[in-house]
């Protein structure tokens, strides 16, 4: 694998191009601008509820850092692949991907240098939304680890993200195509993939009876995918179980599974990585 420096000339010139384009900063407060106003619907309609006699409900704090990581999430899910997409396909719309390989560049040094770049304006993403992300600790009932949890999960589905819009881009030839096959992609991956998988595990599940192993498996699983990963992750921190080993009780049975958030980091992090060492495989001449 590439290495993943600033002094790569591809990396520097993909942050130069992305900061130079007004677009990057519309796309920046559009989003910033989404997760404002999901934060304060947040707070207006649990704050109001709160209000009403004999009404018991989450803590504000608590679901303003939902809203905030599900919008994220959302907003990652839906435009990252899209942004990758047209870095290698864009080269060869503009002829000059043939250029990149006469230098002394390896294509893995250049579509290290585009992954980075892509990975860095996700990153950029996530900074800015951290005065937003510290109402919630004003609220109260937010822990840092809570914060640190949802920060590794977004930035592995990030690398995954960026990886899979790499890897499509290598593909094909043009970055409409690209970016509509990254989408279909991560849409398989995340909607249709796990829905296919999840029904007859659970309908299975439940004829059987869970055991202690198939209880395992479906832990195991269902961190594969980052909404019950997610999930699963704050029941074992809001039950006071371990962060990196929890032992779950399902029924009568003790059973003990990786934590699903590490599952999740990483899945998608040797997916990412696995998709941009593809991609520069594909991008060899010859």
């Amino acid at each position: 694998m590439a290495r993943l420096t600033p002094y790569n000339p591809v990396f520097d010139l993909e942050l130069r191009r992305l900061f130079r384009r007004r677009r990057t900063y519309v796309f920046l407060g559009i989003y910033l601008t989404i997760l404002g106003l999901g934060t304060w619907l947040a707070y207006v309609v649990l704050h109001g509820l709160h209000q009403l006699p004999g009404v018991v409900f989450i803590p504000v704090g608590k679901a303003m850092f939902a809203t905030i990581f599900l919008l994220q999430l959302g907003w990652f899910s839906v435009f990252v692949p899209g942004l990758a997409a047209g870095s290698i396909a864009g080269e060869r719309e503009r002829q000059t991907l043939d250029l990149l390989l006469a230098t002394p560049l390896t294509p893995g040094r250049i579509v290290a240098g585009k992954f980075a770049a892509g990975f860095g304006l996700a990153v950029l993403l996530l900074l800015a939304a951290l005065p937003l992300l510290s109402l919630s600790f004003l609220m109260g009932a937010v822990a840092v680890e809570e914060v640190l949890v949802a920060t590794a999960m977004l930035m592995a589905l990030v690398v995954a993200l960026c990886g899979v819009g790499i890897y499509a881009s290598a593909l094909v030839r043009s970055t409409l195509a690209a970016t509509l096959l990254a989408n279909s992609l991560v849409f398989l991956g995340l909607v249709v993939v796990p829905g296919i998988i999840s029904m007859p595990v659970i309908v299975f599940g439940f004829f059987r009876g869970l055991s202690e192993s198939w209880a395992k498996m479906l832990i195991t699983v269902a961190g594969l995918h980052p909404l019950p990963a997610a999930v699963l992750t704050e029941a074992a921190w809001l039950s006071g179980l371990s962060l990196w080993w929890p032992e779950w009780f399902v029924g009568n049975l003790r059973v003990g599974t990786p934590a699903p958030w590490l599952v999740f980091c990483l899945a998608y992090g040797l997916l990412g990585l696995g998709c941009v060492w593809a991609a520069a495989r594909r991008c060899r001449p010859g």
